[in-house]
């Protein structure tokens, strides 16, 4: 593990990337952390549910479509340093969901072309860890220290063999894991 800092206040959180072709799904967050943002879809894991469960019923929530077979990709630790937290987000992504596409109150679905997304309308770290997720080749990790929401001072990122990335999960959850 790095040297990074580790807050005493831990949240585990899922996104979720839905991924055909040259073609993701993405949400514009509405209101509360990260508004005003493109982001996949996902939120805080509830404790008597999976992190994989978790992905899918946010992403229900979110934009009222099921996603089918979610594939675990990566890891992401946010040492949030002025909300004195850490974020550890368990990430996914899926080619295939049931369901309709709906705007909800929480966010608004778009499909971007890969190629063209804007990132300067994303979370700085993104432009790090997204080629990784969009290959769809890649397992990753990544930790981030940021000192204001939009700014970081230091980063860790590499692409790991699963056996590694299950390995980091288990120990950076807590909580029951699938």
């Amino acid at each position: 593990m790095s040297t990074m800092v580790n807050f005493p206040k831990y949240s585990h959180c899922t996104l979720l990337f839905v991924q055909q072709a040259n073609n993701i799904l993405l949400g514009m967050k509405k209101r509360g952390f990260g508004a005003n943002l493109w982001n996949g879809f996902g939120g805080k894991v509830d404790f008597t549910e999976t992190i994989r469960q978790a992905a899918i019923r946010e992403t229900q929530e979110e934009c009222g479509i099921t996603p089918i077979n979610p594939k675990f990709v990566g890891l992401i630790k946010f040492n949030m340093n002025l909300d004195q937290k850490t974020i550890i987000v368990h990430v996914f992504k899926t080619t295939e969901y049931t369901g309709n596409l709906t705007e909800s109150e929480e966010m608004l679905p778009q499909w971007f072309d890969v190629d063209k997304i804007n990132y300067d309308a994303k979370w700085p770290d993104d432009r790090i860890w997204y080629p990784d997720m969009l290959s769809g080749n890649n397992l990753f990790f990544g930790e981030y220290d940021f000192q204001e929401h939009s700014v970081i001072t230091s980063s860790n990122h590499k692409i790991v063999k699963e056996e590694e990335l299950l390995a980091l999960q288990k120990e950076l959850s807590k909580i029951r894991l699938e």
